[in-house]
């Protein structure tokens, strides 16, 4: 059930983790669109303002091959009055500390940000040029043609290569157009959605640039940054599908392990019981057992013994992430619980044993009393099994506090390094000792008692150092 629930979490926090990718992802690839677009369109707009430079300054060159330039005053004359007053108007200088226009460098001194700044030095340009158009209009007529070319060029230089319209307007009459150029192959096309560019050349006169799908040039120049940001999350959805793929399959191994200990272990139990009924008849109700007969009866019973303890705990470890599991707790006296343990282990252990117990005599503890009895089981008999040859001395130790009560097993056995003591509570984990197996086990001792604690909502901890023995501590809430 736990294992579903897991996997369901993990599902559901990877299928959110791709949606906010993807919502991270658009709203980062719509503020670069719109970057891109405002970046394009000023291109554009340059464009239009370079050519109209290139052509007044190719005309103005002719002119002075054709020895024009005398005819040319450099004094332009024009009203202080009417350009200050568009210059206000295209500004919108309402709040600037100017009294009157008295002249430029008081404008721009004037400017209280950058972009005011900006703002006056572009009017003052856009003025310039218009003074440049009125003196040399006069002398030599708008070569509309030569601005048509230099425009395509340039567009062409910004990578602009989508088809256009060019117009030059006269503003007093909407319908008087001076000049009209239309890409030959986009005649008799729609340009409903052609995007508007305007350049004035004098007061009188604009160039009206449509364009024809110009977000084609935006996500051109966006191509690699898009295909990228789809491979990217591609690969990501990919990936996730194969993890969630591979723990699916996992899961589905896991529980035909399950499926097969709970079997095994049930199979286990029928021939271990009939075992124990012939060697308990040949040992108990046999009238021709000699001595010797009955001391490897005796040895095949504690095998028995041993092989249904390690059924008991594998059926136990298989059963307990089912939701069938239930505890049964009670209330046990600590003593009276050790008291059976200790005697059981020192008949049936061959080397010398010390158990000292250091448990204070009303202490309880609620929990379930087969799983206790088999967790400190499992704690004695690790600390025989790894003490040597010498004599093992075990000190079996209680506390009572206001906020735990806690069963501790000390030994003075070979001990635990400290990189192996983080994982001795991991399934089937069994400290390295080369190509030795001196020591019999399946790694599931330790296993067994972090789980049951966690059951019981407690815990486990060592404390252990190489060659001076390891203590075990088992740690009960109050």
């Amino acid at each position: 059930m736990k294992t579903r629930l897991r996997f369901k979490i993990i599902a559901v926090l990877i299928c959110l983790s791709l949606v906010g990718l993807l919502i991270s992802q658009g709203y980062w690839l719509k503020g670069l669109y719109v970057s891109s677009k405002k970046s394009t369109w000023d291109n554009i707009e340059d464009a239009m303002r370079m050519a109209d430079y290139m052509e007044l300054f190719l005309r103005l060159d002719s002119l002075s091959n054709n020895n024009f330039h005398s005819q040319i005053n450099p004094q332009f004359s024009f009203s202080q009055d009417t350009a200050w007053e568009k210059r206000k108007d295209s500004l919108s200088t309402d709040n600037m500390p100017i009294s009157s226009p008295n002249s430029t460098i008081q404008y721009i001194e004037a400017a209280q940000t950058l972009n005011e700044y900006l703002q006056i030095i572009g009017t003052l340009e856009r003025n310039v040029q218009m003074l440049m158009h009125q003196k040399i209009d006069t002398l030599l007529p708008v070569n509309y043609a030569q601005f048509n070319t230099l425009l395509k060029n340039g567009l062409k230089k910004q990578g602009i290569t989508v088809p256009y319209r060019l117009q030059v307007i006269r503003k007093e009459a909407k319908d008087s157009v001076l000049y009209a150029y239309t890409d030959a192959s986009e005649k008799g096309e729609s340009w409903k959605d052609a995007v508007h560019f305007t350049h004035v050349i004098e007061p009188e006169y604009y160039y009206e640039l449509e364009l024809q799908s110009p977000d084609r040039v935006v996500f051109r120049q966006m191509a690699g940054i898009l295909i990228s940001s789809f491979l990217l999350f591609m690969v990501i959805l990919v990936a996730f599908v194969y993890l969630l793929y591979t723990i699916l399959r996992l899961k589905t191994v896991e529980e035909l392990k399950t499926d097969f200990t709970n079997n095994m272990t049930h199979e286990l139990k029928t021939p271990i019981s009939i075992a124990y009924a012939a060697n308990d008849v040949l040992l108990n109700y046999s009238s021709t057992t000699n001595e010797k007969q009955k001391k490897y009866l005796d040895i095949v019973r504690e095998q028995l013994n041993h092989l249904s303890g390690l059924v008991e705990q594998i059926l136990t470890l298989s059963v307990e992430n089912r939701s069938t599991f239930r505890l049964h707790l009670e209330t046990i006296q600590v003593a009276e619980l050790l008291t059976p343990l200790i005697e059981q282990f020192k008949l049936k252990t061959d080397k010398p044993i010390d158990i000292t117990t250091e448990v204070p005599e009303h202490m309880t503890v609620t929990a379930d009393r087969t799983h206790l009895y088999n967790m400190l089981s499992n704690l004695i008999g690790n600390a025989i099994k790894y003490s040597g040859e010498k004599t093992c001395r075990i000190i079996l130790k209680g506390t009572v506090s206001s906020q735990e009560m806690t069963l501790s097993v000390t030994d003075e056995g070979i001990g635990i390094s400290e990189a192996n003591q983080k994982r001795v509570f991991d399934k089937f984990y069994r400290v390295p000792s080369g190509n030795l197996h001196d020591v019999k086990g399946f790694g599931l001792g330790l296993y067994y008692v972090s789980d049951m604690m966690s059951k019981h909502n407690g815990s486990v901890t060592v404390k252990s150092q190489l060659g001076k023995g390891s203590t075990f501590t088992l740690h009960f809430k109050n």
